[in-house]
């Protein structure tokens, strides 16, 4: 059928009826591509296809009066159920004028409903009387689920642009700003009319920057984190990075999207970091030790004058490993490997190394002992990437030890000299004196200065200007009160492990001289009976001098310490050292005395 200003015409000659001429061919109806139906003058369906059927959902009465004009369950155009004297088939019959492209939703039965788009030419005879029309309309649902897609799309977009945190802004191919977003006019403090429609070279501070970023992008190049600096309204000046990707049509740069990094934050942390950084570096070249630093490799990074001063040469950067230092020595004299010193040790075991001496010697071969603190270095997630040491010069005290080792030496020298004369002296008092009772007192005290002047000459004769063996210490004082018992008693000196303190030797040399009289004097001792054990020991945090005898053993009880000024002298002499006196019982007697390690180092 070929249409004429949207109306299907009758062929000339006889009237037809108008049933037959709106009868279609079953075959061709149901060939058509989209729902389609015909109604007569009147608006009873004559005839419909299977997609017209699918599309309502149902299939109408052909030629029933109650069901004019639509064979839907219920229409709705423009949001609201219309009567079936209102649907666009009416229309087009009562007009006579075809109606193109309205849409609507169809109403099934089950109460689904779809969108549908019609299309309906009114059919007239030869007197141009309206006698029926046809309505070809089909489902527009895809249309509506694509348009609300791209909807969704464009209203992303849009927030993406709009609300992004990344300042963002488009210019034109004639340097425009033509749009720019919330965070960007945050960022500068202009308000959408005050910057949009302005040229982009009003905003920028330097002028080369901008000609070479427009000229990038006039060129269709793309721009990545170009460093540039933006006025702000307040007037300052922000540091940002710039991204721009041209947009080109046809060879012409028709616009621009550019993203905006403000950098001005880290611009100004990394100028305070270099301004830091700077006053590390002045700060360890004034210092007067030896510092340097290498990477977790141990190869050297950084050293100060003092350390190349120290080293007697300049160490050669990201070369030279482990230390500055041309040769090293333990302090005895041994040599040490560069990758055995304490800088090594540091960086392979990841720990700091303390309390260690070394020795450096220098290209002209002279040497100069020293003190090392290396520290390992770590990134913010606490994986390895260096170390510092500081090498400590300790020459001087080197020498002010030696001075103070011989002073010392000459002041023990001198007290074991007075306190052996003292000790004549006593002596010769014990030989004259006629009074037994004074004899004994004598002979008391004599050993009492017997035993500090065995103590004294440790001092005098150990190395060590602070602290002596404990071995050697028992033994010298054991062996001088042996030779005040004659031949009565046999003493032997236990294991005695680790050092003592100066200023412990002389209540420890006194406690044990007491405590050996005690037991040769109260125990019954004879020649040829067992011996008198000492010994000190350890259980911990005390530690515990302790003199043993076989004999028949006695309690400790207010009447000795009344009795005994021996025994008496023993506990005031342990509270002296902070500990507490005991005697245990148990085949024999074992007198004890207990002190805490303080002063003590027992190994």
């Amino acid at each position: 059928m070929n249409g004429i200003n949207g109306v299907i015409p009758l062929p000339s000659g006889p009237s037809p009826d108008f049933r037959s001429l709106l009868h279609a061919p079953a075959e061709f109806v149901e060939l058509l591509p989209v729902a389609a139906y015909a109604c007569d003058r009147e608006g009873r369906v004559l005839w419909f296809n299977r997609l017209a059927e699918q599309l309502w959902g149902r299939a109408p009465r052909i030629g029933d009066p109650t069901e004019r004009f639509c064979g839907s369950y219920g229409l709705y155009f423009d949001g609201r159920k219309i009567s079936r004297e209102e649907t666009p088939m009416a229309q087009a019959l009562a007009t006579g004028e075809p109606v193109q492209g309205a849409e609507g939703i169809v109403e099934r039965p089950d109460g689904s409903r779809i969108w549908a788009m019609v299309h309906i030419l009114p059919v007239k005879n030869k007197d141009g009387a309206v006698i029926g029309a046809v309505n070809c309309f089909h489902d527009t649902r895809e249309f509506h689920r694509m348009s609300a897609e791209l909807r969704d799309k464009q209203d992303e977009l849009e927030d993406f642009f709009e609300n992004g945190a990344v300042p963002l802004h488009i210019v034109s191919g004639e340097g425009t700003i033509l749009r720019a977003n919330k965070a960007e006019l945050d960022m500068l403090g202009y308000s959408r009319d005050e910057y949009c429609g302005r040229p982009i070279t009003d905003f920028h501070a330097d002028e080369g920057a901008i000609s070479e970023i427009l000229a990038c992008l006039g060129r269709g190049e793309k721009i990545d984190r170009f460093p540039a600096r933006l006025r702000a309204k307040d007037g300052s000046v922000r540091d940002v990075l710039i991204t721009s990707s041209p947009r080109v049509r046809d060879g012409r740069f028709i616009n621009t999207r550019c993203f905006t990094v403000d950098v001005t934050a880290e611009k100004a942390a990394e100028g305070r970091a270099a301004e830091s950084e700077e006053r590390y570096r002045q700060l360890l070249q004034a210092l007067p030790a030896a510092v340097y630093t290498t990477d977790a490799q141990g190869r050297i990074t950084y050293y100060n004058r003092a350390a190349a001063e120290m080293s007697g040469r300049e160490p050669e950067l990201g070369t030279d490993q482990w230390c500055v230092t041309w040769r090293l020595y333990k302090p005895d004299g041994t040599p040490l490997q560069h990758d055995e010193c304490p800088m090594a040790i540091t960086l392979k075991e990841n720990r700091p190394i303390r309390g260690v001496e070394a020795i450096a010697e220098r290209p002209d071969g002279t040497r100069i002992p020293f003190i090392p603190f290396p520290t390992p270095l770590h990134d913010s997630r606490g994986k390895l990437v260096g170390a510092v040491n500081m090498l400590v010069d300790i020459s001087e005290r080197k020498q002010a030890e030696t001075s103070q080792i011989v002073l010392l030496k000459e002041l023990n020298h001198r007290v074991k000299n007075n306190m052996q004369m003292l000790q004549a002296l006593l002596v010769a008092a014990q030989r004259e004196t006629v009074s037994t009772e004074a004899r004994n007192v004598l002979a008391d005290a004599t050993r009492r200065i017997a035993a500090m002047a065995a103590a004294q000459k440790v001092l005098y004769e150990e190395d060590q200007p602070t602290s002596f063996l404990a071995q050697d210490f028992l033994k010298s004082v054991c062996e001088v009160a042996k030779s005040t018992f004659s031949d009565r008693a046999d003493i032997v000196v236990e294991e005695a492990p680790g050092s003592i303190s100066n200023d412990m030797a002389m209540p420890l040399a006194l406690i044990v001289n007491e405590l050996l009289t005690n037991a040769v004097k109260y125990s019954g001792k004879t020649q040829g009976s067992g011996p008198i054990r000492v010994g000190l020991s350890s259980d911990g945090a005390d530690y515990r001098l302790w003199v043993q005898d076989d004999g028949p053993g006695f309690e400790f009880t207010r009447t000795h310490r009344k009795g005994s000024s021996g025994l008496g002298l023993v506990e005031g002499l342990a509270r002296q050292l902070g500990g507490s006196f005991s005697v245990e019982r148990n085949g024999g007697a074992r007198c004890s005395v207990s002190f805490p390690h303080k002063g003590v180092g027992l190994q």
